[in-house]
């Protein structure tokens, strides 16, 4: 059974901020294996390791100090390089596992190293409330993963999970322009307290997620189209995940892509992710991995719905064209990533058929049944009813009333416990009206008393939304530091959304600097505050968000510029007009000397063809329809 997980917000209970040691131990699921980092750097694998150990046992206590490395085994030479290598295995540590999950990616302090060693001083999103948000986080967490199976293979883990954050979390379009809120929006903490995020915080909660289930994973990041999704490790071959882009129907829950599930290099390059600038968390290049295609013929492709447990298997609605709907049963074989589907139902063109509201003579191509399991019975939406399946068995539940069929058409549909959310609206992704029907354990005892909601604008799964985007995410992120020159800040932005990123400074005379600065103990500082007796320079960022930096080091300077990222067209394909066989957009002599071939038996028709000539709207291309189109053509 699908488990539902309402979003609500962090309770801002009462908390103290230790200063070294937390009550909040590391948690025992985890196993601490940093191997998928690689050699980050000039520091081999096991160094690699080692350290990301040091800064995950410092995070799990809460220190508001980590030491990392060490006069032998772990030596940090005092150079740019091994220092932004620290930064990088930092950023790899907190973008995977919980116990990072408060800790900012943007901001760091460090002293320089000191004896093979060096400090790194974390900020956190929270401070005085830290244990109970942080104990809240862990809560949430503990109960999207146990929905989990332990037997089942990691690729299983990872649909899983994907179809989870699809459903049950959506993309922040209202609060993006809030600067106020910009860093919490690009956070798995931001999307597990407000139930949405942008392409960062899918991404981070993601990779989480699947950390917490024992299946490695690594955040993927490109400036060029102003995007982050995933990288996912399954039997030691790498793939890609982009939860974001599979989410793109957050107006309507139940419905979810897989367009970007464990797919290769050359499927992500061809489609929207068209840039070449991919950069790992590790520093790692994509092209130095192992990326496989492996699952490029997933049974989850050619699904635009839910992919769910039923009866011991994974279900899926395979569409094609809407001219029919198979409803599968997939029985999957992790080890040779083949799969037996097994047909339970076939929807009829007709059932199929999303028509455009108030004008029948087009319809979309694209079919919106979706699924809902509750307590072992299957339910599914059509046009304008919704139906179970049980034992084999087609059973009617309930139609829209006449008000709800002037609202338009089921658009989108999910289960909350003993609750079906159905969403009725005019089209695919404009503003729909969500209903509620309960259901029991048995269908004689299912409820179809509906209760309405109110239509609101993308707030949360409980009440209608607008309509979807698949923009990618684009905003202006501005930086401006008062940090005097004694204080060691370093702040980082690996915010793939951000087309410019402009970093100021309230010093007279000075521009953006990377600094170090003269006071004793704080040898080396990362700053955005400069003075004239400043002269030497160092930096650590490696984010690829491109921004203003002057320095005097050996490091190559980054000049100011403005990157758009791509504008991803909407998905919904064109409604088709019924009687146009040829598909030149209008219903011509051509169409019915069409229709007259294959009536005399000269030509057949294919699928899509007899289902366009057959006017009637009685599943049968005869004599009629051949008048009915002669008509057409000569009133036109």
């Amino acid at each position: 059974m699908w488990k539902f997980m309402k979003k609500y917000a962090v309770a801002a209970a009462a908390g103290i901020l230790l200063t070294q040691a937390s009550l909040l131990p590391a948690r025992a699921e985890e196993t601490f294996d940093f191997s998928y980092l690689g050699a980050v750097g000039d520091f081999t694998a096991e160094q690699t390791q080692n350290i990301a150990k040091q800064i995950y046992d410092g995070l799990s206590a809460h220190q508001t100090s980590i030491t990392v490395g060490d006069s032998k085994n772990n030596y940090i030479q005092s150079s740019t390089s091994a220092m932004e290598a620290v930064m990088t295995i930092y950023r790899g540590v907190i973008s995977g596992w919980d116990v990072g999950i408060l800790a900012s990616r943007r901001t760091i302090s460090y002293q320089v190293p000191k004896k093979g060693s060096m400090k790194l001083v974390p900020a956190y999103l929270e401070t005085s409330n830290y244990n109970s948000v942080y104990q809240d986080l862990m809560n949430q967490i503990d109960e999207i993963v146990s929905g989990v199976d332990e037997s089942w293979s990691d690729a299983e883990k990872a649909l899983y999970l994907h179809e989870y954050m699809a459903v049950h979390f959506d993309y922040d379009h209202d609060e993006y322009s809030d600067s106020t809120l910009m860093e919490l929006q690009h956070t798995a903490y931001g999307m597990l307290k407000n139930g949405k995020a942008v392409c960062e915080g899918y991404a981070w909660l993601y990779d989480i997620l699947l950390h917490r289930v024992g299946v490695d994973a690594m955040l993927l990041e490109s400036v060029e189209i102003g995007h982050g999704w995933n990288l996912v490790k399954i039997d030691d071959k790498w793939y890609h995940v982009d939860v974001t882009w599979d989410d793109s129907y957050d107006t309507h829950p139940g419905m979810v892509k897989h367009d970007y599930f464990l797919k290769d290099n050359d499927t992500m390059l061809n489609s929207y992710h068209t840039s070449t600038d991919w950069v790992l968390t590790s520093g790692q290049s994509v092209y130095d991995l192992n990326v496989s295609d492996d699952y490029n013929d997933g049974f989850w492709n050619n699904c635009n719905s839910l992919i769910q447990q039923y009866q011991g298997k994974w279900f899926a609605i395979h569409g094609e064209k809407s001219t029919t709907a198979w409803f599968d049963l997939c029985d999957f074989n992790a080890k040779t990533h083949t799969y037996e589907l097994i047909h339970l139902n076939s929807l009829d063109a007709k059932w199929a058929r999303w028509y455009v509201f108030e004008n029948e003579s087009y319809y979309y191509t694209d079919t919106y049944i979706t699924p809902a399991v509750v307590n072992g019975i299957l339910y599914y939406t059509t046009p304008s009813a919704i139906f179970s399946l049980q034992d084999g068995q087609v059973t009617w539940l309930l139609d829209l009333t006449s008000e709800q069929k002037q609202q338009g058409y089921i658009y989108g549909m999910y289960a909350e416990e003993n609750l079906l959310h159905y969403y009725v609206a005019t089209a695919p992704n404009e503003t729909s009206q969500e209903y509620v029907v309960e259901v029991s354990a048995s269908e004689e005892e299912t409820e179809t008393t509906t209760e309405e909601t109110t239509t609101t604008t993308t707030t949360t799964e409980t009440t209608a939304t607008t309509t979807t985007s698949t923009t990618p995410e684009t905003t202006t992120t501005t930086t401006t530091s008062t940090t005097p020159e004694t204080t060691t800040t370093t702040t980082t932005s690996t915010t793939p959304e951000t087309t410019t990123t402009t970093t100021t400074s309230t010093t007279p005379e000075t521009t953006t600097t990377t600094t170090t600065s003269t006071t004793p103990e704080t040898t080396t500082t990362t700053t955005t505050s400069t003075t004239p007796e400043t002269t030497t320079t160092t930096t650590t960022s490696t984010t690829p968000e491109t921004t203003t930096t002057t320095t005097t080091s050996t490091t190559p300077e980054t000049t100011t510029s403005t990157t758009e990222p791509e504008t991803i067209p909407e998905e919904t394909e064109l409604p088709v007009l019924i009687g146009d066989i040829d598909g030149d957009n209008e219903i011509s002599v051509k169409d019915i000397i069409t229709v007259q071939k294959y009536l005399l038996g000269k030509e057949p028709l294919s699928e899509e063809e007899y289902l366009l000539a057959d006017l009637t709207d009685d599943q049968i291309v005869n004599i009629f329809d051949f008048i009915a189109m002669k008509r057409l053509v000569l009133n036109s």
